[in-house]
């Protein structure tokens, strides 16, 4: 029966190359050379689901096809066979010479199940073959991957409920659309208290405060134009991102981009310190009010365009959920579950949001008198957010140097405000507050002048800097850093307006039970902060759509696909990932 299968497929490969010549010569790749490699057209990757089940999936590149009949699947373990192998039905082609044969489009995956648990590592032999409908079909491919026990993880730290993105990709393959949404909303109110989010805050506070005295109903209303327009802006740049390839928060995390925004909300600080007042002129003035009195629409689509500015520029944080729908729709084309999951990933994001929107005005209006107390409160914030996002496009000295300029402005909005109070408490807390920035004005100058490595916002306290990275920015670099290593190697994918990647370095590097690890491997920081269509192009053939990302490699170059992290995860879980990475 083998000899009769061996001699049918056999068959079938010479008869894919004659079978070629009826289709018309403009059709057709020019030479050989124009058909992708194997590894290329067919691109393998693996997960273990628990001990005894192995998942294994192709990602086919359209215009490709796998033959359902010719895989073939053996464990190299003796004690630890399969005991069998599931796989989803193929999509019908009728072949003039031997009928009908089932194959495989855009993707194929293969569920194995072992006899036994696994112990430590096993070796798969792996057998598959496919054409192209060009009109050329490639020989038995044949692969051996090592599968590793999966690692177990309870913590909650991560800012996903899952413990991989493709842990994530396999839930929305597998269950039902109801629970997918659901579950997406509980990893976004995870994210919701996290750097990815927190920017949003004085953002949509600060605009509904400046909408003066509107009510709760209005307030609220504001709130869920806000979530909403950023959610739907996940999902459809998500949908982009994973079906073309294009880093669309990438290219909007560019310098001209993101300091206009931040000149934008320093502007705005200044229209609540009230050194001018933001007016159109009168004819403008007199026809937007015109319009109003017809349709009361205008604040909402104010409201709803910073909504979609901030999904795309102030929070762009790629994390695990983020990235498994943007794999499940990159390698099933589904976009309507991957969208919906990042629709709900956005509104679990939100809710917080609109709790807090909805109550500024009732805030506001007990505060009454002291409501221009509340605009320059505002415009500290908008102040804080300026810097903030400056922080991704400048040096450690910049940064630190802007902070302390921001405390100067804050002494002057604090020696304004003294001209509204006159109680002697409030005065004695402007004081305070005015005496405490002055003396962090001092720190700050001093850290700025005597230290080397610190944290912008906190210049006079020294960091130790106990791990070391080779910094490259191509990737011909990161290749032969990589290759000519003698030992594993650690590849950093940052960026300096990745949040995540600052997170990674601040709380989880800084360990100094995983600095002593990570001292033991060769560390590159592979930089693509200046995206270019190389770093795109490398990002999506490791299937991931941005920073944070950490890559190992062994000895050989290969990488130990079961250590990847994607997005940021606390010191005891990174721990427990560097025990698969042999020192």
């Amino acid at each position: 029966m083998k000899l009769i299968k061996t001699i049918f497929f056999n068959s079938l490969f010479f008869l894919c190359l004659l079978a070629g010549g009826k289709i018309h010569a403009s059709d057709l790749p020019i030479s050989q050379s124009e058909f992708l490699s194997p590894d290329e057209a067919f691109v393998m990757s693996h997960e273990v689901i628990n001990d005894k089940h192995i998942k294994i999936n192709w990602k086919i590149h359209p215009g490709y096809y796998l033959y359902m009949g010719m895989f073939e699947f053996e464990s190299l373990d003796k004690d630890n066979l399969i005991q069998k192998v599931e796989m989803p039905d193929g999509k019908k082609k009728t072949d003039e010479f031997f009928g009908e044969v089932d194959i495989y489009y855009f993707s194929a995956s293969a569920d194995v199940y072992l006899e036994n648990n696994l112990t430590e590592y096993l070796d798969l032999k792996i057998k598959y073959q496919g054409c192209a409908d060009a009109g050329l079909c490639y020989p038995p491919i044949f692969k051996t991957i090592t599968v590793k026990k999966k690692l177990t993880t309870s913590s909650l730290q991560k800012t996903s409920i899952f413990d991989s993105q493709t842990a994530m990709s396999e839930s929305l393959n597998i269950n039902s659309l109801i629970y997918n949404t659901f579950i997406f909303y509980l990893a976004g109110l995870l994210l919701a208290f996290t750097p990815c989010v927190l920017p949003m805050v004085p953002i949509l506070t600060g605009i509904i405060a400046g909408r003066g005295n509107v009510s709760q109903k209005k307030s609220l209303t504001l709130s869920i134009v806000y979530v909403l327009s950023m959610s739907l802006t996940y999902a459809v740049a998500g949908i982009i991102v994973a079906t073309s390839g294009t880093n669309i928060q990438a290219s909007l995390q560019n310098p001209y981009v993101i300091s206009f925004l931040s000149f934008l909300f320093f502007i705005f600080a200044l229209a609540m310190f009230k050194f001018f007042s933001i007016q159109m002129p009168k004819s403008i003035q007199n026809l937007a009010t015109k319009i109003s009195n017809k349709q009361k629409s205008g604040d909402i689509k104010d409201v709803a365009t910073m909504g979609v500015l901030s999904a795309l520029i102030v929070g762009p944080c790629v994390t695990a959920p983020l990235i498994g729908a943007l794999i499940y729709i990159a390698s099933t084309g589904d976009i309507l579950v991957g969208g919906l999951a990042l629709f709900f990933l956005g509104i679990g994001m939100g809710t917080p949001l609109i709790a807090l929107g909805s109550t500024t005005t009732k805030l506001i209006s007990k505060i009454g008198p002291y409501l221009e107390l509340v605009n320059y409160f505002f415009g500290i914030l908008f102040i804080i957010v300026s810097v903030w996002l400056l922080e991704r496009i400048l040096s450690l000295e910049t940064a630190a140097y802007l902070w302390t300029i921001s405390a100067a402005l804050l002494i002057l909005v604090l020696f304004k405000s003294s001209k509204l109070l006159n109680n002697l408490s409030s005065k004695i807390i402007v004081a305070t507050l005015s005496a405490l920035s002055f003396f962090y004005i001092g720190l700050q100058t001093y850290g700025i002048m005597n230290n080397n490595y610190y944290e912008p916002i906190t210049s006079f306290i020294q960091k130790e800097q106990n791990i070391k990275f080779i910094t490259v920015k191509t990737t011909n670099r990161l290749f032969e850093e990589i290759n000519k290593s003698n030992e594993p190697v650690m590849v950093d994918l940052y960026a300096d307006w990745c949040v995540a990647c600052k997170e990674l370095e601040k709380y989880t590097f800084s360990d100094e039970r995983v600095s002593e690890k990570l001292n033991k491997l060769k560390l590159i920081k592979f930089d693509i902060t200046e995206t270019t269509e190389e770093h795109s192009k490398y990002l999506q053939s490791m299937m991931v759509f941005g920073p944070p990302a950490l890559f190992f490699f062994n000895e050989d170059g290969n990488e130990i696909i079961d250590a990847r992290i994607v997005g940021f995860m606390g010191s005891e879980d990174f721990l427990k990932v560097l025990k698969l990475v042999k020192n």
